[in-house]
């Protein structure tokens, strides 16, 4: 019997995304003990990935733009929203995960810098790219910043 493998998003580690690229969110399972709406589970892929067969996060690269390449994941969109709101992607380091959609929370730049082992001006922007084939093409961009919604929630706020 295979062994059930599952692990909080924000949890997710470099071996992790080398064992499985796709990650599906286990809502089905919100129930079960240790698991809730963070949880998710590998998602096995045997060709192009269509987006809107679930909530699922896809391994991607990042450039730096000192030009340093990190890992890490992104949300594909399951619709035309490709807004950094809604793909969401995060590095993941040796020592932790860096967000840069931040949502109503201020980001914890400090932190995030140090898991970097970089300073702001050797950071941003930073480029980014889905890292299987997508159905719809691959997801990329560009982070300019920490992004994170002001009082009004309309308002996307970037810092660095």
């Amino acid at each position: 019997m295979p062994t059930k493998i599952r692990r909080q998003v924000y949890e997710l580690t470099l071996d992790d995304l080398l064992t499985s690229p796709v990650w599906e969110f286990a809502l089905d399972e919100e129930g079960e003990p240790d698991q809730d709406e963070a949880t998710v589970r590998p998602y096995p892929v045997t060709s192009v990935l269509d987006p809107s067969v679930g909530m699922l996060i896809v391994a991607a690269r990042f450039w730096l733009a000192d030009g340093t390449r990190f890992a890490g994941y992104l949300t594909p969109p399951s619709s035309d929203d490709r807004s950094l709101g809604a793909i969401q992607p995060q590095i993941i380091t040796d020592s932790g995960q860096i967000s840069f959609w931040c949502g109503r929370c201020q980001p914890d730049k400090t932190r995030a810098y140090q898991l970097l082992g970089r300073e702001a001006a050797s950071v941003f922007p930073i480029r980014f790219e889905s890292g299987i084939p997508l159905i719809g093409g691959a997801v990329s961009g560009t982070l300019p910043g920490f992004l994170f919604l002001e009082s009004d929630f309309k308002t996307v706020r970037t810092v660095l």
